[in-house]
């Protein structure tokens, strides 16, 4: 039994087909056909039931199927570390992290370097709390930053800091003003998916307040630029308000206020290196771990 055998079934059932999974593979009809009849003599049961119009998954083929991908998942990463030592002595540390939190997280990995000169670092933005628990779960990350509690009793979450929400506005627009309420107001926001549109919208079922949604962007980025240009005001984390981008608008708390509170996440059961330890405890010194930091 081989683990290509393994992604060979998994091609099948995900395409439907054996001539779209042998597309996909880049192997003939015929040879994979044969591949997966190995694979369920050796198991010995069916994995799959065969028609002229369709493919059906057995029942035990569907329990075989998550197996299989769990095992090839394993795999794949596995491969991955032994080339990381190749070209390091020591496996690189995964760290999953929100937009907004890129500029400071800038500054822990670099203090984290000098004690490590030769680590080797993957940062990736997250931004679901379902896909921040896949990723740990999974081992795709040593370390997740997340705007809201984990709830996984594989997972530990702690919170760092929190911060409120601000509106940004163009200079000159909202002269003097120290605070501002939403309601009225032509307003960008992150799209639904994102637990940033989530807090937004609890926040104005709570207030009772009916937005006016003139554009739903995918990043904050993206929603700075088109306040530059006139489009509306976006609503963003204080501490994103201060990256380079955000300098030339005028940033207005909020009226009630919004906050949030970011949280440091990693696998509770995951036999972590003396390096990735330290880099946990250098993110929760950052903010001063003893008490939440606001701002």
């Amino acid at each position: 039994m081989k683990i290509l055998h393994f992604e060979y079934f998994i091609a099948v059932v995900e395409n439907k087909s054996f001539t779209k999974a042998s597309n996909y593979l880049h192997i003939s009809q015929p040879s994979l056909t044969a591949a997966i009849k190995k694979l369920e003599n050796e198991l010995g049961y069916k994995l799959l039931e065969r028609s002229t119009k369709e493919i059906k998954i057995t029942e035990r083929g569907a329990i075989f199927y998550q197996l299989a991908k769990d095992i090839v998942h394993k795999y794949q990463q596995t491969v991955e570390e032994m080339y990381d030592l190749n070209y390091n002595n020591h496996p690189k540390i995964k760290i999953g992290i929100l937009e907004s939190t890129n500029k400071w997280v800038t500054h822990v990995i670099k203090n984290h370097h000098h004690s490590y000169a030769n680590q080797h670092y993957m940062v990736r933005e997250i931004l679901s709390s379902e896909a921040i628990t896949a990723a740990l779960i999974n081992n795709d990350v040593h370390i997740a930053l997340s705007n809201d509690l984990i709830k996984h009793n594989e997972v530990t979450s702690l919170p760092i800091y929190t911060e409120s929400y601000i509106l940004t506005t163009p200079n000159n627009v909202f002269d003097n003003q120290e605070t501002i309420e939403l309601s009225g107001l032509p307003l960008i926001l992150p799209n639904d998916s994102f637990q940033v549109r989530k807090h937004l919208n609890d926040y104005f079922m709570r207030h009772d307040i009916r937005p006016l949604i003139v554009l739903e962007v995918d990043r904050f980025e993206t929603a700075l630029n088109f306040v530059h240009d006139g489009l509306g005001y976006a609503v963003i984390p204080k501490i994103y308000y201060q990256s380079h981008n955000a300098n030339a608008l005028n940033g207005i708390e909020i009226n009630p206020a919004i906050h949030r509170t970011i949280y440091i996440n990693f696998h509770k059961k995951r036999k972590h290196s003396t390096r990735v330890l330290s880099l946990i405890d250098m993110f929760k010194q950052y903010w001063d771990f003893d008490g939440l930091h606001e701002t």
